[in-house]
Parts: C-alpha cells; structure tokens; sequence
C-alpha cells in the first residue's frame, strides 16, 4: 500500500482524524503497516499515561 492509503487506515482505524503521519514514500506491507500502526499506539498511550495523567493530577 501507498503512504497515502497507509496514512489513511491509520487516521480511521486509531480514531486520529487530524494525525498526519511522517513517513517515507514508499510501499508498504501488511505486516509494516501492522507494525506501525503498534508502534503509534504505543507511544500514544505513553503520552497519555506520562504527560496528560501527570498534568491532570499536578493541579
């Protein structure tokens, strides 16, 4: 799959409407893409358990 069609999935299957992906131009497989979209979720929920869990209880 292109890096369009890769940007895409990734934008509605993770629910990230707005997420613009900084990847090379390339085709991609199956299995990359499943690995990406890993990878982002990941460091998604990082962020969230680090930055947005520790501002919260900071106040």
């Amino acid at each position: 799959m292109t890096k369009d069609e890769v940007e895409t999935r990734l934008r509605k299957e993770l629910n990230l409407p707005f997420y613009n992906a900084k990847i090379t131009q390339r085709e991609y497989t199956e299995l990359e893409f499943q690995a990406l979209k890993t990878q982002l979720q990941k460091e998604y929920l990082d962020y969230v358990d680090e930055y947005i869990d520790y501002a919260e209880n900071d106040v």
